[in-house]
C-alpha cells in the first residue's frame, strides 16, 4: 500500500512539474515531469497512467517522439486494449505523417467500448481519410 502512495505522490508532484512548465513555457519543468513520471512508474509498474502521462509530455511538450512511441508500444504490448494509449499513439504518428498507422489505431480505438473521445477520434479518421486520398 506504501509502495502505492508514494507512486500516486510521485505522479502528482511530475503533474505539478508539467502545469509550471505549461503555464510558463519553461523547458525545466517538463523535463522535471517526464522524471517524476518515470519514477512513480518505476516504483509500482502496475501504474500505466504515470507511463501515459510520461509518454504524452515526451510528444506534445518535448517532441521527442521516438521516447514517446516506445513509452506506448510497450502499454500497448502489455495492454492492447488501452484506449488511452491507442488514441495517442495515433495523434504521435498522425503528426509525424504517419497516416495508415495512424488510422489503423484510431480504427481500433473506435472499437473499444471506453473510447472516451469517440467522436474527436471519428472526425480526426475523415481527415486523415482526405489526406491519404
Amino acid at each position: 500500500m506504501f509502495q502505492t502512495i508514494y507512486a500516486w505522490l510521485l505522479f502528482t508532484w511530475g503533474g505539478l512539474h508539467r502545469y509550471f512548465g505549461n503555464m510558463n513555457n519553461i523547458r525545466h519543468e517538463h523535463e522535471r515531469a517526464v522524471h517524476y513520471f518515470s519514477r512513480a512508474y518505476q516504483v509500482d509498474p502496475s501504474f500505466y497512467q504515470a507511463r501515459l502521462a510520461r509518454a504524452v509530455i515526451l510528444w506534445r511538450e518535448l517532441r521527442r517522439y521516438p521516447e514517446a512511441l516506445a513509452d506506448l508500444n510497450a502499454l500497448l504490448a502489455e495492454q492492447p486494449a488501452y484506449a488511452p494509449a491507442l488514441l495517442n499513439r495515433a495523434m504521435v504518428y498522425q503528426e509525424n505523417g504517419r497516416y495508415p498507422e495512424a488510422r489503423a489505431d484510431l480504427q481500433a480505438y473506435l472499437q473499444l467500448p471506453d473510447a472516451e473521445y469517440a467522436a474527436e477520434a471519428e472526425r480526426i479518421l475523415l481527415l486523415l481519410r482526405d489526406i491519404d486520398q
